[in-house]
């Protein structure tokens, strides 16, 4: 029975220590986060390593994956609530006092949303150019299969061979058309970062002073503004990532189409 008793007793104080550790948990600041981030790619074939090619489809590389699925895990971290102690803490320290100071809400977000907007809009701009250039590609392509010659055979088609160098061909001027345009991107790219830039670091210094704070009752009270301000960072690197992806995936497209057109014509052969 002493045993027993020794054994619940040990495993009660391994618990509680986990339940301090996790209580205690500290958050990965979103700016870290951000410098994680996969950079904008500059060609298409930049633009395809960070994917995942199968068969044709794309899909998020494992540094993108990496950096949603940890502020996916931050995020959830934050929702948890902070309880509040039972017992008397006592009066706030000086220490705390000046830390408490420093965690407030974010004053600027009228600011920032309508700056993400401005570089939303823009990015929607460009890439509907971007699209109508692809289009206007796409019916240079159609022709231009269109126009070639049969084969004098049964079927009375053209050569595989000449298909696949029709197809080669304008699949080689989208990804150069994706180059030129990941290049107009850089700019916006920047628009959105100065935009979520004050609400980052304001989510992190917040956080970051809450961690330190001793008193466990003032942390409990500052925890939704600290939380908040910082899961609101975290979000903003999210808008930064899936800009990033969403140019990159563009850029991508060509060299995808390329390996697969290369995979269907493999056996080519003329007439």
């Amino acid at each position: 029975m002493r045993t027993n008793s020794a054994r619940v007793l040990v495993c009660a104080a391994v618990l509680c220590s986990a339940a301090a550790v996790s209580a205690t948990q500290r958050v990965i600041p979103a700016e870290a986060w951000l410098a994680r981030l996969p950079p904008l790619p500059t060609t298409a074939e930049a633009a395809y390593a960070q994917w995942i090619d199968a068969s044709g489809g794309l899909k998020p590389g494992p540094e993108f994956e990496k950096v949603r699925d940890g502020i996916k895990s931050e995020v959830l971290l934050l929702s948890r609530t902070v309880e509040r102690p039972t017992s008397a803490q006592g009066s706030v320290s000086r220490h705390d006092q000046v830390l408490t100071g420093r965690i407030s809400v974010f004053p600027g977000t009228a600011v920032v949303l309508q700056n993400i907007q401005a570089a939303r809009a823009a990015q929607a701009a460009l890439t509907q150019k971007w699209n109508a250039d692809l289009h206007a590609l796409e019916q240079r392509r159609l022709r231009d299969r269109g126009a070639l010659p049969a084969c004098h055979n049964e079927a009375g088609a053209p050569s595989q061979l000449a298909i696949r160098e029709v197809e080669l061909a304008y699949v080689q001027q989208k990804a150069a058309l994706a180059a030129q345009y990941v290049q107009q991107f850089k700019p916006v790219l920047q628009q959105l970062l100065t935009a979520v830039s004050p609400r980052i670091q304001h989510g992190d210094a917040v956080m970051s002073a809450w961690e330190e704070l001793q008193n466990p009752g003032a942390q409990a009270q500052l925890a939704p503004v600290a939380r908040g301000s910082e899961a609101d960072a975290l979000q903003d690197v999210s808008l930064v990532q899936d800009f990033v992806q969403g140019v990159s995936k563009l850029a991508a497209r060509p060299v995808a189409d390329r390996n697969a057109i290369r995979r269907v014509y493999a056996q080519a052969k003329g007439c």
